[in-house]
């Protein structure tokens, strides 16, 4: 009995299985199929009846609603109501234009407000912009005094022979008005002491071209500091230091030039 009962039962199991099997191989089962069952499965009968009756209800209603309303429609309204419902109407109407209105305001502000912020970003961006170009160039003026300032300092304190040479090779890479910016920037002394170093062959007339370039400058200074709107020369570079010729030597007050000063021949120092 133990053997049979074994033998039906997998019998049955098999057969459960192959009809699953041939379920799904002639595509009568999918997930949704499946979901469906689970649902009809779900609820108890009592449950689905009482479902069923209160949507029966609901619908019951609903109809008897519209018949209702069908028949206030196709009553005819007494005058005073009529006038009452137009009333009514205009009003509604009213309110609504005034709604529409307002939200129109409401946007145009709106737009107004974010106009006025874009504006304003611009103003500031275009302000912070102007404001990194003047820092930028006030830096690249800074950078140009101190390389001037230290190109001087550095004639000062070479020999008398050396900044000759120095003032020669300016002078043949036709770059005279750089020499002369750093003779007027020079310490008197320290500038009369390296022109008495002119000496050699044609070296006289170099010195003679020099001085008067010097005295150009001075009255050009002059004509410019007396002008109601005069703007420096661009060959007065060392203006302020022409003002106080008694500067100690080593802390001349030069002006800026057109790039960082390098002195020719320099690069050992």
């Amino acid at each position: 009995m133990m053997k049979l009962i074994k033998i039906l039962a997998i019998a049955n199991l098999l057969a459960v299985v192959g009809f699953v099997g041939w379920l799904v191989a002639t595509d009568r089962v999918n997930r949704e199929r499946l979901e469906r069952v689970r649902e009809i499965f779900h609820p108890t009968i009592a449950a689905e009846k009482t479902a069923i009756a209160e949507t029966e209800t609901k619908a019951a209603e609903q109809v008897k609603l519209a018949e209702e309303q069908k028949r206030l429609l196709e009553t005819p309204m007494p005058r005073t109501e009529q006038i009452v419902s137009a009333e009514r109407f205009q009003q509604r109407a009213a309110l609504a234009v005034r709604s529409l209105q307002d939200e129109q305001r409401r946007l145009l502000e709106d737009l107004s407000s974010r106009e006025r912020g874009v504006t304003e970003r611009e103003e500031a961006l275009a302000k912070r912009q102007t404001d990194w170009e003047t820092s930028i160039s006030e830096e690249k003026e800074r950078q140009t005094k101190d390389q001037f300032r230290k190109a001087v300092r550095l004639l000062e304190s070479a020999p008398a022979k050396q900044g000759k040479e120095w003032i020669l090779e300016l002078v043949k890479s036709n770059r005279e008005d750089q020499a002369v910016a750093y003779l007027d920037a020079m310490n008197p002394a320290k500038s009369a002491g390296l022109l008495k170093a002119f000496k050699g062959e044609g070296e006289a007339k170099v010195a003679t071209d020099l001085l008067e370039r010097l005295r150009q400058l001075g009255l050009e200074s002059e004509i410019n500091a007396g002008a109601p709107n005069g703007v420096n020369s661009a060959e007065s570079a060392a203006d302020s230091a022409r003002a106080n010729p008694a500067a100690p030597a080593g802390r001349p007050a030069g002006p800026t030039t057109n790039g960082p000063a390098k002195l020719p021949g320099s690069a050992g120092a």
